[in-house]
Order: structure tokens, then C-alpha cells, then sequence
């Protein structure tokens, strides 16, 4: 597939959250992220702060994020603040940018 050097602003990503449950393992949930596209100077910028806050510069929506009622999370300052607010789910966003970032998708 040919490279295109113009790109939409934005892109998904899934994050894949892992939270201990009470059978002494862990239970692994999915939502999707989306993430701004961003430049090397931006780049260069965001990896000197920290992660929370460069996350909350990056992400723009999600998706198939649900309640307690199983209702769609909308996306907007409170939500954002609480997902987080969760440790493991601000590793795994954090694991999702980044990871869009600096790996390239295996293929099976």
C-alpha cells in the first residue's frame, strides 16, 4: 500500500484495560480511543511531560466505553477525568498512543 502524506487529523486505536478481579487473576476490557495526529516537534514536546497530561492533549473521543447500566460513556472533561483516574486505564491509554506511535502492527 502506497504511503499517503496527507492524513486525517485524528485515528482509533483500541485500548485493552486489565483489572484484577476476585479470582486472584485478571478480567481484560476494550474500548476504543481516539487519538489527534501529531508532528515530531509535538512529539518531542509531549514526551517531556507527564503522561497524564499528555494523554489529556492527545485524545479527542472514545468509543464502546459503557456504565455500570451498560449505557455508552460520552466523551467529554468529567468522563475523561475519571477514566483517568482508574491506574490501569491510564497505562493502557498511555500503552495505546504510544504504541501507535513507535510500533508497527504484526501481522500473523
Amino acid at each position: 500500500m502506497a504511503f499517503k502524506l496527507a492524513l486525517k487529523p485524528t485515528y482509533k486505536a483500541t485500548v485493552k484495560v486489565s483489572l484484577p478481579n476476585d479470582r486472584d487473576g485478571f478480567d481484560t476490557h476494550s474500548f476504543k480511543a481516539e487519538f489527534k495526529r501529531v508532528d515530531m516537534d509535538q512529539l518531542d514536546d509531549l514526551q517531556k511531560k507527564p503522561q497524564i497530561d499528555a494523554i489529556k492533549e492527545v485524545i479527542v473521543g472514545f468509543s464502546d466505553l459503557i456504565d455500570e447500566d451498560n449505557n455508552q460513556v460520552e466523551f467529554n472533561e468529567d468522563n475523561l477525568e475519571a477514566l483517568l483516574k482508574i491506574p490501569q486505564a491510564l497505562a493502557a491509554v498511555c500503552e495505546a498512543f504510544w504504541g501507535s506511535i513507535f510500533k508497527a502492527k504484526e501481522k500473523n
